[in-house]
């Protein structure tokens, strides 16, 4: 089993200022790099890569590159082959999203979408989590009620007050 994580990458001052594609190019090459975009911030790529062996030995090889200066390891620890989405599901909720930017840029309504799915009963570890979720809301709603009642109300200003 192969190990899958995302490398966020920062490339030298004189890569980024010039040459800066041809460097993604060549990370792109790699055959473990499913693949590269770059982002701003304190990283300038992030890479999602599949190593066959020890991520370290893929990791040292990307770093052996001259123009790579920090590389962070997100590593995804066990992937959830249920939780993946299918391609055609994917393309499914792409053609969606554009058909409602499309019709918000025509100043139309949102288009329907596809009936709603029908979810099991809620198990008693998701009954539990909903009460707390519920109980922190409520501690939170009591702390800035408290907090505004507490705050001295000030009046309005008379036009002769100034």
């Amino acid at each position: 089993m192969a190990t899958s994580a995302y490398l966020l990458i920062r490339a030298s001052e004189a890569v980024r200022n010039n040459g800066y594609l041809k460097a993604l190019e060549d990370l792109w090459a790699l055959p473990e790099v499913e693949y590269v975009e770059p982002v701003s911030g304190l990283y300038d790529c992030v890479a999602r890569v599949e190593a066959p062996t020890r991520l370290v030995f893929l990791v040292h090889k990307i770093m052996a590159k001259s123009w790579i200066e920090r590389v962070h390891v997100l590593s995804v620890d066990q992937p959830v082959q249920e939780a993946l989405e299918s391609e055609e599901a994917r393309t499914a909720r792409l053609m969606r999203q554009r058909e409602v930017i499309r019709a918000y840029r025509a100043g139309l309504p949102r288009p329907p979408g596809p009936a709603p799915k029908l979810h099991a009963a809620p198990t008693g570890a998701e009954r539990a989590q909903t009460a707390r979720l519920m109980r922190q809301r409520e501690t939170i709603k009591a702390h800035y009620t408290r907090s505004a009642a507490a705050l001295p109300r000030r009046l309005p200003l008379l036009r002769g007050d100034r």
